[in-house]
């Protein structure tokens, strides 16, 4: 008979693949500033230009998720682990995030990448969403090195 998968058993199987670490980010109708923490940043296609994320259906940004929605992407920086922690529910009172809106929409500050996107289709994916995004801006640090997750721990 086979065995029932189980959320442990998929969860550590995922684990042993290790991933760069993004902050996606929003903005809520009165103005505040949403986030979460996410591994499941992926670059889709170069052309068109577009990458995609996935939200648990239970997650605050889950609202945000509507076609033509702008979302910022954050990828980390090996020295951003207080902002994943704080964005995947673990923040540290002693550490303020800060963001940057030169862009024209709330970034990580001095993240190792960043990306400016505009939701084009949010696909159901069983307990997550799916968000395909054009890529409308976007830039890069070559002197910062990656924040990697793998088997639960930052490495």
């Amino acid at each position: 008979m086979k065995k029932e998968i189980t959320t442990t058993d998929l969860k550590k199987a995922a684990g042993g693949f290790a991933t760069g670490v993004s902050i996606i980010t929003s903005k809520e109708a009165d103005g505040t500033i949403v986030g979460m923490t996410a591994s499941s940043f992926v670059s889709v296609s170069f052309d068109p230009p577009l990458v995609s994320f996935y939200v648990d259906n239970n997650a605050r940004l889950h609202k945000q998720l509507q076609a033509g929605a702008t979302f910022g992407i954050s990828i980390l920086s090996a020295d951003q682990q207080k902002e994943s922690n704080h964005f995947a529910g673990y923040p540290d009172p002693e550490h303020q995030i800060t963001f940057d809106e030169s862009e024209g929409f709330p970034l990580i500050q001095d993240p190792l990448a960043w990306y400016i996107t505009k939701a084009i289709q949010i696909i159901p994916t069983g307990d997550h969403h799916m968000a395909l995004c054009s890529v409308e801006k976007l830039g890069r640090n070559e002197k910062k090195s990656p924040l990697l997750y793998f088997s639960g721990k930052y490495l």
